[in-house]
């Protein structure tokens, strides 16, 4: 490689790495999508797409950091988070109280956002054919249903769209995402990352030109590992933020804890305090007749 090549490379990386917006998340919350979520926000603002759809919402974290960026980018975007919000036996089985978290983050981009609550074959039916330009699949991992998922919502992306798949480097258990990569990774362009379980990027034609088009030409010429190295670093700074943001949000919510239990103490004590005063006050009074 020359050495204006080297500088192209070192050009483009070092102007990502000094982007403050690809640091900033607005809901940090315990998820195994931290580290993707720097190059999710360079995807959106690169790709610009018109609509987002996420299968396999869960929490939110991932759909909650697309929709900021969309906001964040004044990007005219639809978003939809498709989910049923019951879990599945590999990411745990929720409660109602999950599904209202996530609507209540969601308030604050009504504007664009729209949850469905409900199966993938099911709300499929309500997008057209060529209507999606970034699909995120996160549903359940096991190898039949990311292909499942992957080709029945194929006829649904335009033409020059993208696909993401998360876990492509767990091999534990019943998940079979990183079998399904391997497919994928012969019929099409692509870009892969390490770290938080490993996420694939699927080209299904042209890549957008812009910053993009060069990551991707730069991945592809021997420079992955640079690619992959500058967006890791980017992570690690997010992954170490959010635990120190998801250890003072501990901190408070201990803190509240301790006060609402010791406010329930005083009053408690104040109630039982009266209870006690009203019972002796004929021993007050007749000790008082003592006196005399």
């Amino acid at each position: 490689m020359t050495a204006l090549q080297f500088s192209t490379v070192d050009k483009l990386l070092n102007k990502i790495s000094h982007d403050q917006y690809l640091f900033g998340v607005d809901d940090y919350m315990p998820s195994a999508w931290l580290g993707h979520a720097p190059f999710l926000k360079f995807l959106i603002r690169e790709l610009k797409p018109r609509v987002f759809v996420e299968l396999g919402v869960q929490h939110g974290f991932s759909y909650f950091v697309g929709c900021q960026s969309i906001q964040e980018c004044q990007l005219n975007t639809k978003a939809f988070a498709i989910d049923h919000w019951l879990g599945d036996p590999q990411a745990g089985f929720n409660d109602e109280s999950v599904f209202q978290n996530v609507e209540a983050l969601n308030n604050k981009y009504l504007g664009f956002s729209t949850l469905l609550k409900m199966s993938f074959d099911d709300a499929r039916d309500q997008f057209e054919d060529n209507s999606i330009d970034l699909l995120h699949i996160d549903g359940f991992h096991s190898y039949e249903s990311v292909k499942s998922d992957f080709e029945s919502w194929l006829p649904k992306m335009r033409k020059n769209s993208i696909i993401l798949l998360h876990d492509i480097h767990v091999r534990r258990n019943t998940f079979g995402v990183y079998l399904f990569w391997k497919e994928l990774k012969k019929k099409y362009r692509n870009i892969e990352f390490v770290g938080s379980h490993g996420l694939g990027v699927v080209f299904l034609g042209e890549v957008p030109k812009g910053d993009l088009a060069q990551l991707i030409d730069m991945s592809e010429s021997g420079d992955l590992p640079q690619v992959q190295g500058t967006f890791g670093s980017i992570s690690d700074d997010v992954i170490q933020y959010s635990r120190n943001f998801l250890s003072d949000s501990a901190i408070a919510e201990r803190d509240s804890a301790i006060a609402e239990r010791d406010s329930a103490i005083a009053e408690r004590d104040s109630v039982l305090s009266s209870r006690i005063w009203r019972i002796l006050r004929p021993y007050r009074w007749f000790r008082g007749l003592l006196k005399f």
